[in-house]
This record gives structure tokens, sequence and C-alpha cells, in this order.
């Protein structure tokens, strides 16, 4: 501009279908705002056989050389629409998509006016080029913010996380937690050979290790394995390797390593006991009972000698009386549980009867000694532990979905305001006040937006999945809650919101920050999704608690999923289509006001809309 055309406009394709406007210039400043008002008054249609959405939709670009009157008349829907066009005298018209790695991510539109040139073939081939080098910079930018993100949550997690070459076993990059696992800095473990730092794997035993993954016969395989520390200090862990095919790269394994040190303390001490059994075998019972994971003692030929109540509990509706039984149970198509007579696994496998149950699987040989006609030791007797670890799976699948809710939310605030921030910081911007105030607007509601999610993450990092406990401040509601309420009817200029409470009302025990985030949670959730024109808030006092009535008139919710409504990621499919969001801030405002000693409640009104409301205890007289 204004080389090439006379005004531009890129398009960029949302996650959610929709176009967003990245750039729209004008070399006449006039006519940008005619441009900016044609656009809001006349929406593009999805549906739409030319323009930005055919281009998108079929990827083939389109040139009108000469745009004619008639040609102007014929493609307007009504005399205002082809007013404006006439008015912006558009001589010429080229839209060209942005396609990047097979995917098409937007449009590039060029026109001419006044200027009286007329694009031809050679123009559209030069803006082809020009169209395919913006799009590699807009996903060469994702990519590293992408990178940025995805080295940032590595980081956070506390396992040791290696990515490593399958061809050579060198450390292609590591995380803080691997760092930290080896005593090293980055720059020091990187190009290191994994296999050198492992004490207890040969050089062949890893290749074959790593064969086995490679050949498509093994999806992932757990192994434990010693690591040698900077410090000549020797560590075991638990390392599970996956191999992953990056595109454009060599093939490489990705290895999670975990300490479990204090792990093998404790099996170590529990063999040791198992070698002193005959002699303690009281003592060893009832340690052996006591303990929360299974443990079961099998002779040499598979029969059960002793199972203790966590083992039995397991499953209940069997009388398991060897380990062959106990592997019936367990769905092992590929015969990876561990075997009599050795140490092995832990191998975790699911059960026949519920295939959404895990169960690890470890075995230990009890060595060394021989009592009566018992032999132990080699081909003598086995312990077997189990333990359950459905809830640790489940943990991890809510954790890996919440990563991507969380990555997909964060997107649009941010692409948002750097958009924003990149057009009101341009030095040579022409932009009239009222798209100045637009974008400044967009800039606050979306940094609101990000906010608030922030602040939603960061209570529910805090309090994961337990209760806590906080809160031991005197709080008056009477007058926290009316400044939150004014602050949110800025937000929310189309919704009337009104507050009625008494004059007096006794004081909580709360976190006064706290209950804000939970007003303006419930406040904002009342106003998005209730689809109505009002908001009423109500401050009642009763016996040994004060609470406070959030009520909308909006759709209702159903009766049978008032209990869902808390739950994390749960969202409503009446109201999910109204607005976008995570899925969280119901399940943080529940868990702030159970922490701070309250209850809280969401139900339909019998009239139309919802309710939703919590309740503080009243604070004790000194």
């Amino acid at each position: 501009m204004p080389s090439i055309a006379d005004w531009c406009a890129i398009e960029l394709l949302t996650d959610e279908g929709t176009l967003e406007e990245l750039a729209l210039i004008h070399r006449d400043p006039a006519k940008l705002a005619l441009v900016g008002d044609l656009r809001r008054r006349y929406p593009r249609d999805p549906a739409s056989r030319r323009g930005s959405w055919e281009v998108i939709r079929t990827g083939e670009p389109v040139l009108v050389g000469h745009v004619t009157p008639e040609l102007i008349d014929s493609v307007s829907v009504d005399e205002d629409q082809a007013g404006m066009l006439h008015e912006l005298d558009l001589r010429s018209y080229m839209c060209l998509p942005l396609r990047e790695s097979g995917r098409v991510l937007g449009s590039l539109t060029l026109a001419t006016d006044g200027s009286g040139r007329l694009f031809e073939s050679e123009d559209l081939a030069f803006a082809g080029d020009l169209a395919a080098r913006a799009a590699r910079a807009i996903e060469n930018a994702r990519n590293f913010r992408s990178a940025d993100r995805s080295r940032m949550i590595l980081d956070a997690i506390g396992e040791g996380v290696f990515v490593v070459d399958h061809a050579d076993g060198r450390i292609r990059d590591a995380n803080r937690g691997a760092q930290e696992l080896l005593g090293m800095d980055r720059s020091a473990v990187l190009g290191h050979s994994l296999w050198s730092l492992v004490t207890n794997l040969t050089e062949r035993a890893a290749r074959r290790l790593v064969g086995s993954l490679e050949d498509g016969g093994v999806g992932a395989r757990t192994v434990g394995l010693e690591l040698r520390r900077a410090d000549g200090i020797t560590v075991p862990v638990e390392v599970q390797l996956k191999r992953i095919d990056l595109p454009g790269e060599p093939g490489a394994l990705v290895a999670i390593a975990r300490d479990i040190r204090e792990r093998v303390d404790t099996r170590a001490r529990l063999e040791r006991l198992a070698d002193a059994e005959h002699a303690r075998a009281a003592e060893l019972r009832a340690v052996i009972r006591a303990m929360g994971d299974g443990v079961v003692v099998c002779a040499a030929d598979g029969g059960i000698i002793l199972a203790n109540p966590a083992a039995q509990a397991l499953f209940p509706e069997v009388d398991e009386r060897s380990y062959s039984e106990i592997l019936g149970e367990l769905n092992d198509p590929d015969a990876r549980a561990p075997v009599l007579g050795k140490a092995g696994g832990p191998v975790v496998l699911s059960t026949r009867r519920a295939p959404e149950r895990w169960i690890e699987v470890a075995t230990y040989a009890v060595g060394g000694q021989r009592t009566g006609r018992a032999a132990i030791g080699r081909g003598g007797e086995t312990i077997v532990v189990l333990r359950d670890v459905t809830a640790a799976r489940q943990r991890e699948a809510v954790r890996e979905t919440f990563i991507g809710v969380l990555s997909h939310e964060l997107r649009t605030p941010v692409t948002t305001i750097y958009g924003g921030a990149r057009v009101l910081a341009r030095p040579d911007s022409s932009l009239d006040e009222a798209t100045r105030r637009t974008v400044l607007d967009d800039i606050v509601a979306e940094s609101e937006r990000l906010k608030r999610l922030v602040e939603d993450v960061v209570a529910l990092n805090r309090f994961g999945e337990g209760s806590g406990e906080l809160g031991r401040e005197p709080v008056l509601l009477q007058r926290l809650v009316p400044p939150v309420v004014r602050s949110e009817e800025v937000r929310w200029p189309g919704v009337a919101f009104d507050v009625r409470m008494p004059p007096s009302m006794p004081t909580v025990v709360a976190d006064p920050t706290y209950v804000e985030q939970v007003v303006r949670n419930l406040l904002s959730n009342a106003a998005k999704y209730g689809g109505g024109s009002g908001v009423e808030v109500v401050l009642e006092a009763a016996d040994d608690e004060v609470a406070v009535r959030i009520l909308d008139d909006g759709p209702g919710i159903e009766a049978g999923e008032v209990d869902r409504l808390f739950e994390l990621f749960y969202r409503s499919p009446a109201t999910a289509a109204r607005a976008s969001g995570a899925g969280i801030g119901l399940f943080v405002c529940a868990r702030l006001v159970q922490a701070m000693g309250g209850h809280i409640w969401a139900r339909p009104r019998p009239a139309g809309g919802a309710e939703f409301g919590f309740a503080l205890r009243v604070m004790a007289d000194a």
C-alpha cells in the first residue's frame, strides 16, 4: 500500500469457523471509514459464492480485472449497498487464500479505486506470492507462540521429560524437572546420550528397547531404570518411553522419568520384612494388612499364601486362589504382566469387568534363605503388589483436557489484544477516533476476560481437587457486593442490575478478595448466559448465615443438571452456544465458597430464569 493497491484487507479463519479481520487499510482515510461502515452494515454471508468466504472454501484466488457499474449493481443486495460501493469507486479486485501446509488460514483482499489501475494475471501471480509469504509468517508466529506455551507447561511438570533421538539416544530437549533430576543445567544435558546416564542398561539392551517401539509393536513402554546424577548419586526412576514422529524432523522418543526413590525404599523395607517372614510372621502379617496397596504372597506354583484386605477388596466379586486367577481379571493380550520368581513391573493393565479401571502390578522375589520344606528365593515365594491407579489416570486425563481447554480459551483474548495493540502502535496509523475507540474497547474487554480466566486458573491451581480452607476475616457483604455490581454494569451495558438488601446485616467470616471473585463470576454468568434483560442481586440474613442470591430472567436451567453445573469443564447444552467459555468459572466459585466454610447452589426459577447463590457463616460473637 499504496504501490500495489489502493486498499487491502487481511482476514483470518478462527477455530470457531468465523472470520476475524486482522487488518483493513485504505490510502484515503475517508474511504477507510466507508469500507468499515459497509462491512458492519452488510456482514459477509459464510454461504456466499463470492468474496472471502468463497476463496477460503475453495482455496482458489479470484480476479476481477475490471469492476463495472453494472457488476456492482448485480451483486448488491439493495440500493444503499450499491450506493456505498459506487462511492468507493471500485475499479479492480483480487482475493487470494492465505494457504500454509495444506490449510487455508484466511484471505488477502487487494483492490483499486480512483487511481485507475486495473489488475491483470501478472498482478494475481505477484499477489499469490505475497499471500504465501504472509501465510507462512502467520503460521510461524503461531508455532512460536505454541512452542513457548508448551515449554512453560513442560517446565511446570514435576517429572523429568526428555526428547531423545531414537538413532543414537542423544538428548534433544529436556524440561526443568529433567535438569533437576540429573543435577545439570540445560546446556549440559543437551547432547548427552540418555543411555550413557543409565547405570543398569547396556547399549545392546537399550537398542532392543528402542527397537520394540520403532517396529510399531508397542505404542509405549514403562521401564525401571537408574540414572547417574552429576554428583555421582544414582537415582532409581520409572521411565515411560513413547515414539513420536515430528513433521520435517527425524524420529524421536519422549522419555518421562519419575523419581521413585521413596517407592524403592518402601519396597526395600517390604522385602527385608519378607526375608524375615518366618521369624516374624505375626509382625509381617500386621504390616501387610495395614498397607493401602494390595499385597499378595504367592508360592512357587502360583498359589496364594497370603493376601491383605486391600488385595481382597480389589476384586470383591472373585475369590482368587492363585496368581493366574488374578491375571484372569486383567486385560493382558500381549502378556506384559510380570512373572513369578523374579522382580518385574510395574505394569499397568485394565480390568476385564470394567475397562475404565486400571491396576498396577509389580512382583518381587523373596530372596536368600530356606526354612523347612518351603524354598524361599529363586523359584520360591513372590510378593505381588497391586495398586488401583484409576484415579491417577483420570487426573492425568483431566489435566490434559484442562491444558487443551486453557490453551484454546487463551488464544482469542491474546490474539485480540495483540492485534489491537499492533494496529494502535503503527506510527503511520490513520485510524479515525471511532475505530480507535472500538479497538481500545476490544482490548479492554479481552483484557478483562483474560484477567478473569487467570484468576480462575490461579484459584483452581491453589485448591486443585482438595477442599482447602481460607477466609477468617470479618466481611460486611452489604458493603462489598454493591461496588462489584456497579463494576459489572459497565461490562454489560444491555443488562439492568438491581441490588436489594436490608439496611443492616451481620458480619460473615470470609476472604474479601475471593468473595469478590465469586460474585463477579456469578454476575458475569447471569449476564452472559441468562439471555434476559435484567439481573437481580438479593442479600438476605437468616439464622447463622448470610445468603447472596443472583437471579436472571433468561431461559433457565434444567432441574436435572443443577448438580453438574459446578463440575469442572461442564457447560449446559442449553446455553453453551450463547457464549464461549472454559467451563471452570462455576467450579472455581464452588471451591472458593466451600473453602470459606459456606455452601453454593443453583436452581431454576418457577416463573422462568435461573437462580445462583451462596451463603457464608455469620461471625460468632467474641
